[in-house]
């Protein structure tokens, strides 16, 4: 359920990662597809314009799809938010109304598109509303409070979360179910408590699969119901029912961004190419002429001008768990040549500040860096490092070299050895000047070094973290 925390403590080992991501696009045409029900609005005029004014702000095509003229079929509930370029498209997962996530979801995208794969949940409530999918995840907590005489309490888990079910109409239990990424969820928990008088309250909180930290609904004073423990099983009943009238008022009036109105069953079915939502075609990049003589700097740095608005580092789960992600915006680095114009026996440290750590949310935001990454006491990550394998030849102008980086990665004060792959391509940018485009894919096992649960979800996807960088180098 806590799967975000799980995501922020992950940031911090990042701070190098790198080889060409799949999907990169040095450029191109972007475009930002907000698929809306003229009859039946979610969004106000406001929510609208905002989105509006992000493409502009990020200087992508908009587009506007009323669904009552036709959507592609993988659109499933309004409103929904696509993100395409000539590299693929990428559906947005988080509450519309969070321009901060939706940005990071874009430069994530950017970097690399969602991938297709395998989400089995088991034991599960699926509610098939119209072409909309809704899970509900339930947990119900050990019985605190008293104990009856020869309790056992996983039996009582056990038949308590069938009771629940019982509760549920529209919701209906299955053993296992794919869940798609348009599928949409509420987690919820219920807490059953026994007073020594015996009687039983149930107390519950429910979680937007957007955020898992801050629940969306909580009752405990007073409980969803109460009453004899004698009949114990009808008042998980009653606790099932309500929580399903309390999902159906969150899909129709949450004001946060969790409302969403499905699409009907016999809304016209077109494809991406019908509706003129083909991936668009690449623009062609315009770079200086190559000089006939270089000559090659020993010292590089980061490059302090660069656009502060994209990121340096993006970091994920993997697929179908990819969803979950966060982004680095600055950096500090700087590589030492041991020899002029060759990237052999290369040294150099990269550090990353805590502070500039983001999931695209603030309160996710305090999480990680405080509580997870305790930066009052390590403020910084670092990577020291030697370049131990490149080709024994000079830097050329638009040749790429790949290469491995070897060293150690300090987190919270803790030092482990870090072998990376990357790849280094010397450009000129328009006025003449040799920069050195650094790219990089990384993956690190979470729970092998660290023994970090990852994300509700399957293996091997929980528990590694993907990291992708970009960044210049500059004389």
């Amino acid at each position: 359920m806590f799967f975000a925390r799980f995501i922020f403590i992950l940031i911090s080992i990042f701070v190098l990662n790198t080889s060409f991501a799949p999907g990169v696009l040095e450029s191109g045409y972007e475009q930002l597809i907000l698929f809306i029900d003229s009859e039946n609005p979610i969004l106000s005029d406001g929510d609208e314009e905002a989105l509006k004014g992000l493409a502009k702000e990020l200087e992508m095509e908009y587009y506007l799809v009323d669904v009552q003229e036709g959507a592609p079929e993988e659109v499933t509930y309004t409103p929904s938010i696509v993100y395409q370029n000539t590299a693929g498209r990428s559906f947005f997962y988080g509450r519309y109304k969070n321009l901060s996530r939706l940005k990071n979801f874009i430069r994530t995208a950017r970097l690399v598109h969602q991938e297709d794969t395998d989400n089995i949940k088991k034991r599960i409530l699926v509610w098939k509303n119209e072409r909309a999918t809704i899970t509900a995840p339930i947990k119900v907590t050990n019985l605190t409070g008293e104990r009856p005489k020869q309790f056992d309490q996983q039996a009582f888990i056990n038949k308590a979360t069938a009771s629940a079910f019982d509760g549920m109409q529209a919701f209906q239990p299955q053993e296992s179910f794919n869940q798609g990424r348009t599928a949409r969820a509420f987690y919820f928990n219920l807490y059953p408590y026994l007073s020594k008088e015996g009687i039983l309250s149930i107390s519950g909180e429910i979680y937007s699969q957007y955020n898992c930290v801050e629940p969306i609904f909580k009752q405990f004073d007073p409980p969803l119901t109460s009453g004899k423990w004698k009949d114990w099983e009808t008042l998980f009943v009653e606790a099932g029912k309500g929580m399903e009238a309390e999902i159906k008022r969150q899909i129709t009036h949450s004001t946060i961004g969790d409302a969403f109105h499905p699409v009907a069953s016999t809304a016209p079915i077109k494809s991406w190419t019908a509706l003129d939502l083909s991936l668009p075609t690449a623009e062609k990049t315009v770079e200086a002429d190559s000089p006939k003589t270089v000559e090659w700097s020993k010292e590089w740095k980061m490059d302090s001008q660069r656009d502060k608005a994209e990121p340096i580092v993006i970091f994920s789960f993997l697929p179908p768990l990819d969803n979950y992600a966060g982004e680095v915006k600055e950096m500090t680095g700087k590589v030492s040549l041991e020899e002029e114009g060759k990237l052999k026996g290369a040294k150099g440290e990269f550090a990353v500040q805590i502070a500039d750590v983001t999931m695209g949310d603030k309160g996710f935001d305090k999480e990680v860096q405080n509580k997870m990454l305790d930066m009052m006491n390590f403020p910084s990550s670092s990577f020291i490092f030697e370049v131990v394998k490149a080709e024994d030849k000079s830097l050329a102008i638009g040749e790429g070299q790949t290469i491995v980086l070897k060293g150690n990665f300090v987190m919270k004060g803790v030092t482990i050895p870090l072998e990376v792959p990357a790849q280094v391509l010397p450009k000129l940018n328009k006025e003449g000047n040799i920069f050195l485009k650094v790219k990089t894919t990384y993956t690190l096992s979470l729970f092998e070094h660290f023994k970090i649960d990852g994300p509700d979800g399957p293996s091997p996807a929980k528990d590694n973290l993907r990291f992708y960088m970009k960044f210049d180098l500059i004389e």
